[in-house]
C-alpha cells in the first residue's frame, strides 16, 4: 500500500512539474481572451489567456440562472472549429454554452441520474494544486472512460463569493480546465469531456463562514452514460 501511495505521489509531482514547464501563466482579463477561448476546440482555454492570479477584490453578486432546459445529448463541447469573429459575438457564443453545461450539470446532479460523483476541493486563488488523493479520484474516473469509450464525464468548476462575479468565473473555468487537461494527459479522449465555468453559482455551503466558502472553492465530475 505505501508502495502505490509513493508510486501515485511521483506520478502527481510528475504531472505538476510538466504543468509548470508547459503553461504560460499570463493574463489580459479583457473580451478578446474570452473571444479566443470561445472559438477554439472544445472550448480549450488558450495557455496564454490564463491569468496569474492574485487576491481578489470584494463582490457577492450571484450569477444568473439560465432558462434553458439542456438534455443529456446537450453534453458536448463545440464539435468543430469555427472561423474568428467580433469578440462580442465570440463571448455570447462562449456564454450560450457554458450556461447550457451548467445547467446540463446542474440537473443531473440534481436527479442523481449519473454513475459516479467526486469533489475535489481547491486553497483560496488556486487552480492547479492537486493533492493526492484527488489525483487518485481523477485516475480511477479515467480509468473507466478510457475503457468504456460510451461514458462521458461533466466537469464544473466552483469559487466561493470572495471576489467579483467576473473573476470568479474565471477562476472556476480555471479549476476544471485543470482538471480536463488532467485527464487528457492520461488518455481519455477530449470528445467525452464536458466543462462549465459556474463562478460562484450553486455553493454547497454557506459563503458567510470560513468553512463554507472552503467547501464552494470545487471542482464537481461526474461520470455520465
Amino acid at each position: 500500500m505505501k508502495t502505490l501511495l509513493i508510486i501515485t505521489s511521483i506520478i502527481l509531482i510528475s504531472f505538476q512539474i510538466d504543468r509548470l514547464f508547459v503553461h504560460d501563466l499570463l493574463f489580459t482579463g479583457d473580451a478578446i481572451a474570452a473571444a479566443n477561448y470561445a472559438v477554439n476546440d472544445n472550448n480549450t482555454l488558450p495557455d496564454e489567456h490564463k491569468p496569474m492570479l492574485i487576491d481578489r477584490e470584494p463582490g457577492i453578486a450571484e450569477s444568473p440562472a439560465s432558462t434553458a432546459a439542456p438534455t443529456l445529448n446537450d453534453a458536448t463541447e463545440y464539435a468543430e472549429k469555427k472561423e474568428p469573429v467580433a469578440g462580442r459575438s465570440a463571448v455570447s457564443s462562449f456564454t450560450r454554452v457554458n450556461e447550457r453545461n451548467m445547467q446540463l450539470h446542474h440537473q443531473l446532479k440534481q436527479s442523481e441520474n449519473y454513475l459516479a460523483l467526486t469533489t475535489l476541493q481547491f486553497n483560496f486563488n488556486e487552480y492547479q494544486n492537486i493533492e493526492t488523493e484527488a489525483f487518485n479520484n481523477i485516475l480511477r474516473f479515467a480509468d473507466r472512460l478510457i475503457f468504456d469509450a460510451s461514458l462521458k464525464v461533466s466537469i464544473a468548476g466552483f469559487t466561493d463569493i470572495t471576489g467579483s462575479p467576473a473573476y470568479n468565473q474565471q477562476l472556476s473555468l480555471l479549476r476544471a480546465e485543470n482538471i480536463k487537461e488532467y485527464m487528457i494527459d492520461l488518455g481519455v479522449k477530449e470528445s467525452q469531456i464536458t466543462v462549465s465555468a459556474n463562478g460562484i453559482s450553486f455553493p454547497v455551503a454557506s459563503n458567510n463562514t470560513r468553512q463554507g466558502r472552503s467547501a464552494n472553492r470545487r471542482v464537481e465530475i461526474l461520470l455520465i452514460q
